[in-house]
């Protein structure tokens, strides 16, 4: 891995049970083959260094896969792939053999990565609206809102790429909860703890839901009650976590902030840093949120104003502003992911000009740009990121 200097997210679905190995498929469509993304079969582990874009597109949705190799980006052979549904979401798993992509098509679908990076044919793998996905660390875990306005923990094998259906005590209601991801598309709204003990998701206007999580098991609860934006009418979009399960960073738009959380160790309930000074200002449209693998820095999308606010993460949990902060994207910056070498940081502009902007980090956090990217045929709507790992 590659170190720099020494620095460092209408309909109801019912239940979502997965595609059980070696028992009988109960799910309409599950096990059946989508339309191929690819000539080849997939299953290799890739070890690239790749990023996978989700566009909506205006007519047919897809997925376009780049990698970065000796300081040059290059797409993927067989990108742009038709990716049958909109691409909401996408997480991929931590061995790098599959891609899970969430759509409002009722069906979480399941790829093949090969090993140069390509993608294989989309299988479905879980009857349920997936809006946001995160797998946990031990990799044995897939955690899906869906637009029900529900939270599932699917067990997840990434050995083939199926997902077993939660039990009961894996599947936890959030009222008065529609997950935030799927109208706009793409924005991380949930993150798993580095310890695998509580699950956080964003709910727009209904705010921040804790949920514990028992990764022995899967089981799900919800811990005390939800946190609710600063003032009526704002909306809590991005969500990210500190390497040290420390803090909770979460954008909120209408204050147009960032806010931040300490985390109790003992039971995952959140306090605002307010006598540190959260929330932070950002701009307006506040709305993607990425710590950095280090911890050392936050950064968030500003989707109306086109821009990337930066921030340093100090020793006692305060933000002080980098230099240079915000730096200028494309037109309605959504998603912000960290690539593999923990080099360079990737948005998805919906809006275009262009399409994917990655940037360079510097030594104190300040963003350089690196490449744009064409990610399809214009307008791609490029709004959901996945990286492999």
């Amino acid at each position: 891995m590659v170190l720099r200097d020494f620095e460092q997210s209408w309909a109801r679905c019912a239940g979502g049970l997965g595609c059980l190995a070696g028992l009988a498929l109960v799910l309409t469509g599950c096990g059946q083959f989508f339309p191929p993304l690819s000539s080849t079969g997939g299953g290799g582990t890739s070890s690239g260094d790749n990023i996978y874009i989700g566009n909506l597109g205006t007519s047919t949705p897809t997925i376009a896969g780049i990698t970065i190799a000796n300081s040059a980006v290059s797409a993927i052979s067989g990108s742009d792939w038709d990716s049958s549904y909109s691409p909401n979401t996408m997480v991929v798993t931590q061995n790098d053999e599959y891609l899970f992509m969430g759509s409002d098509s009722g069906e979480i679908l399941s790829f093949p990565i090969d090993s140069d990076g390509a993608l294989g044919s989309g299988t479905a793998a879980a009857s349920v609206i997936g809006s946001a996905m995160a797998i946990d660390t031990s990799g044995n875990w897939l955690i899906v809102a869906d637009l029900s306005g529900d939270v599932y923990a699917y067990g997840l094998d990434s050995s083939n790429g199926t997902l077993t259906s939660p039990l009961s005590s894996g599947t936890a209601a959030m009222s008065g909860c529609v997950p935030t991801t799927n109208l706009a598309g793409g924005t991380p709204g949930i993150v798993v703890a580095p310890g695998d003990n509580y699950i956080y998701v964003t709910c727009g206007t209904a705010g921040v839901y804790t949920f514990s999580f028992d990764s022995s098991s899967g089981d799900l609860a919800s811990v005390n009650s939800t946190l609710t934006p600063k003032q009526s009418g704002d909306a809590d979009y991005g969500i990210a976590i500190a390497p040290s399960g420390d803090y909770l960073y979460v954008a909120e738009t209408g204050i147009g902030a960032l806010r931040v959380f300490s985390i109790s160790s003992s039971n995952g309930t959140l306090s605002e840093t307010t006598s540190l000074g959260s929330p932070y200002k950002t701009a307006t449209g506040a709305y993607g949120v990425l710590v950095d693998s280090t911890g050392s820095y936050v950064y968030v999308t500003n989707r109306t104003q086109g821009t990337i606010s930066g921030f340093s993460i100090g020793s006692t949990g305060a933000l002080t502003a980098l230099s240079g902060s915000p730096f200028a994207t494309g037109t309605l910056p959504q998603t912000i992911v960290e690539d593999k070498s923990d080099t360079y940081i990737a948005v998805a502009c919906a809006g275009g000009s262009p399409d994917l902007e990655i940037y360079t980090i510097g030594t104190t956090g300040a963003l350089t740009e690196f490449k744009s990217e064409t990610t399809g045929t214009d307008p791609t709507q490029a709004t959901s990121l996945a990286v492999t790992h």
